[in-house]
């Protein structure tokens, strides 16, 4: 894992109001990007959070989606300080605010990257989502929070969300950046789902379904800092 290719992107909140200075998108071996990365002034100086959704049973954050190598992890928060330092010291209008482009995956065939999925089936589900799923892919990320949902036209998955309170549209917190790397995730979720062996754990499923609900409260920019704020981030 020492090797894992980053492509980092920091958007500084011009005025920032509370201590979250900047965020993050960052994509690892141009698999997956990760968006709603935070750079946060702690009392011991800068720090980097991943996207968060909040459990209320537990009265807890936990991480969306992260690195699951701790090196891995430590170069992510390193690169995204590095890159907040240096687009922080430009003006805003050279900072740029492009987005990744998908790559070749490191070298790797998507035959060669590894899927494993855990399903989370929600009892009597009253909505449109039957299942959560946690996905992990080539032991690279964990995503968490992926939804199984019902619709006219059958079953689809979709990766975690966040709304944009100033647009209103949502935007996936984390997501596969190769097409053919998405198809292979939403078909390893679904077929969990629908043949494999479901997790027996309600209570977790009706945690991430609470957490999933705050999520795009707590991965999007706060109320008193959106109007002040560029985050485009990666779609």
């Amino acid at each position: 894992m020492a090797d894992t290719k980053l492509d980092v992107r920091v958007y500084p909140i011009d005025d920032p109001q509370g201590s979250t200075k900047a965020f993050a998108s960052v994509a690892l071996d141009d698999m997956v990007a990760i968006r709603g990365i935070r750079v946060i002034e702690g009392e011991k100086g800068l720090f980097v959070s991943m996207p968060q959704s909040f459990d209320k049973k537990e009265e807890k954050y936990h991480d969306i989606a992260f690195p699951l190598d701790s090196d891995v992890r430590k170069e992510v928060n390193k690169a995204v300080k590095e890159e907040y330092k240096r687009v922080a010291s430009l003006p805003a209008d050279q900072r740029g605010y492009d987005k990744p482009e998908a790559g070749d995956m490191n070298g790797l065939n998507i035959e060669e990257i590894k899927i494993d999925v855990k399903v989370f089936p929600l009892k009597d589900a009253p909505g449109n989502t039957k299942a959560f799923a946690n996905v992990n892919i080539d032991d690279l990320v964990e995503i968490r929070g992926v939804r199984v949902v019902d619709s006219d036209k059958g079953l689809f998955v979709t990766m975690p969300q966040s709304q944009d309170k100033k647009s209103g549209d949502y935007h996936d917190v984390a997501f596969p950046i190769n097409g053919d790397l998405r198809k292979q995730i939403n078909k390893a979720v679904l077929d969990k789902y629908e043949n494999g062996d479901k997790s027996k754990d309600k209570n977790l499923a009706d945690g991430l379904k609470k957490g999933a609900e705050k999520a795009a409260e707590h991965t999007t920019t706060p109320k008193n800092e959106a109007a002040k704020t560029k985050n485009p981030g990666i779609e």
